[in-house]
């Protein structure tokens, strides 16, 4: 950690906004064309919405909290949230989202996840989570470096999804000529 760096609990940089929650059964949603939003993403579309800005969530129980597992998201705009995904607005004087994305997502939240049965990220727990905290210019510099590798790594991804796919096809074309003499 670099010495102008900070670290604070997560639960001093931003808003927990999870009392504007409210789940809704599969059975009395409204169909709509607002995100209902889960722990790990857009569940449904419904026809209310419960907020209207950028936020981050993070799966607060039904997720993944490992190292590299995703497990928190950018949302913007009119959505509705269940009780599946904490709501967060970062203090954008001190942390970006996509700073606080990236670091949810690389850190290994497991430690403060509790149950066995069923793992839940209690909300007590969350608030807890030591954030790094490098000033708003590095925060950006850095952000920019992550999106741009993680950019290349997926078109390299789809790129090698592909010749996976052309090599399958070959392969089958191949196995057809030889035992039916046909092209």
């Amino acid at each position: 950690m670099k010495a102008d760096w900070q670290q604070r609990p997560l639960g001093e940089i931003c808003d927990v906004l999870d009392y504007k929650r409210k789940p809704v059964t599969k059975r009395d949603r409204v169909r709509g064309v607002y995100p209902y939003y889960g722990a790990t993403g857009i569940q449904d579309y419904v026809a209310d919405f419960l907020f209207d800005e950028p936020l981050v969530l993070i799966g607060e129980d039904g997720a993944k909290w490992g190292p590299g597992e995703s497990s928190a998201f950018a949302v913007e705009g009119k959505c509705w949230v269940n009780n599946h995904a904490h709501v967060l607005r970062p203090h954008r004087e001190l942390i970006l989202d996509e700073w606080l994305i990236h670091f949810l997502n690389y850190e290994d939240l497991t430690p403060f996840v509790s149950g066995m049965t069923v793992p839940k990220l209690n909300q007590g727990s969350l608030k807890e989570i030591p954030v790094l905290l490098p000033p708003l210019v590095e925060q950006q510099r850095m952000v920019g470096i992550f999106d741009e590798a993680f950019s290349g790594i997926a078109t390299a991804k789809a790129n090698a999804e592909n010749k996976l796919i052309a090599l399958n096809e070959l392969k089958q074309s191949m196995l057809h000529h030889a035992f039916t003499g046909q092209v």
